[in-house]
């Protein structure tokens, strides 16, 4: 056993540096037994040292601010800093670190109730500081205010973001607070200013078009989705109807398990998706045999994307139905988000997904059985007709 002086953690960490080089010198014993000691073990200290290495350079630049920089230093914002900067590091973008606030709002806004204004939007792939909206949610301030799909955000209260996140988070606040939004409208810019209210955010709509075909708009995959789906799906599966059609145009993801239990609804017995960690460790997911007997069409565009590409590679491989629309965007990457114990978070890309016979989504997409591309001349949804025409 190694004798150590009893301290902060910090001060072990560092002091155990020095330790290391009495005990080399045969004098460490000796220097160290003195009154106020603990005994830790071998492992112990190793791992104290390791850190102290590791670390205790940080340690000594953010003791010599606290104790000369000229002005006052707000450590818990300075740290935050720190923290952010740490993980901005990896130059990954879908990965992230969160104060505390930040988390809180996050969390609102996974679930689905927050103040906001009412808009679904995803990141454009050519350009990280365009944002074209999927949805505007019915009766929403942006509803409104008369945006609408198809509309590109530009400007949140006059600044740009390249972080989807962000711009969620700059779009929500304190209810009744304003907001100016900046949009693009075929090649026109405009701008509103929006009063934020509650926003109850539904992320799965239905409805039946010319009495024959069911119609699923699935506009995120939130903590509810999977549930929202399957009360719609069944409402549908009890009418007299010649097929359904999934929306999952402009769907930017969100969580994973809930675009694996809407495929799981969609196909019989079969392999969903597999996940790979950087150790090559592999996980399957797959479906348990019980699923709509409804012939369906999945629409898909740029904007289709993560747990979104999940549902379509697993129609796709599994031959479960037609895709219809333009190649996906090819985020084939899963991001696991945890609290820590201050109310701070991290959300860091841990694992890929591949498609059921293996193929990588990530930056590649995900090509669909018929490419139809949007007419903007006529305003006509020439995808969704094509759809149509494929159940007929």
């Amino acid at each position: 056993m190694i004798k150590i002086k009893k301290s902060s953690l910090i001060t072990i960490i560092i002091a155990s540096v020095i330790g290391a080089v009495l005990i080399a010198g045969g004098i460490g014993y000796g220097l160290m037994a003195a009154n106020g000691v603990t005994l830790v073990n071998r492992e112990k200290y190793e791992t104290y040292e390791e850190i102290a290495e590791k670390y205790g350079k940080l340690y000594r630049l953010q003791t010599m601010i606290e104790n000369n920089y000229l002005w006052e230093v707000d450590e818990e914002s300075q740290m935050d800093s720190v923290y952010k900067a740490l993980v901005s590091s990896l130059g990954d973008k879908y990965s992230a670190y969160y104060d505390a606030e930040e988390t809180e709002k996050l969390t609102e806004y996974i679930n689905g109730t927050f103040a906001g204004v009412g808009i679904v939007f995803s990141q454009s792939k050519d350009d990280p500081t365009r944002y074209p909206i999927g949805s505007v949610i019915k009766d929403s301030p942006a509803d409104s205010a008369g945006i609408r799909k198809g509309d590109i955000i530009l400007e949140v209260d006059d600044k740009t973001f390249d972080d989807i996140e962000k711009v969620a988070e700059a779009l929500k606040g304190e209810l009744g607070s304003r907001v100016r939004v900046t949009f693009e409208r075929d090649g026109k810019i405009k701008t509103v200013r929006l009063v934020r209210g509650t926003i109850e955010q539904p992320s799965v709509g239905s409805t039946i078009i010319d009495k024959k075909y069911g119609y699923i708009y699935i506009s995120a995959f939130e903590k509810e989705t999977d549930k929202q789906f399957e009360e719609a799906l069944t409402k549908l599966e009890n009418r007299n109807l010649k097929g359904l059609i999934i929306d999952l145009r402009g769907n930017g993801g969100g969580i994973a398990e809930t675009g694996i239990n809407v495929a799981d609804m969609l196909l019989p017995e079969c392999v969903i998706t597999k996940t790979v960690d950087k150790n090559g460790k592999e996980e399957v997911y797959n479906s348990d045999g019980e699923c709509t007997r409804l012939k369906y069409v999945l629409l898909v565009d740029g904007d289709t994307a993560s747990s979104s590409e999940i549902v379509a590679a697993a129609v796709r491989d599994n031959k479960g139905g037609n895709i219809v629309g333009t190649k996906t965007f090819g985020k084939g990457i899963i991001q696991t988000m945890e609290v820590l114990k201050d109310g701070s978070s991290i959300k860091l890309t841990t694992m890929e997904y591949l498609s059921p016979d293996g193929s990588h989504i990530h930056e590649k997409g995900i090509k669909p059985d018929y490419v139809v591309k949007q007419s903007k001349k006529n305003g006509k949804d020439v995808q969704l007709q094509k759809a149509i025409s494929l159940l007929k």
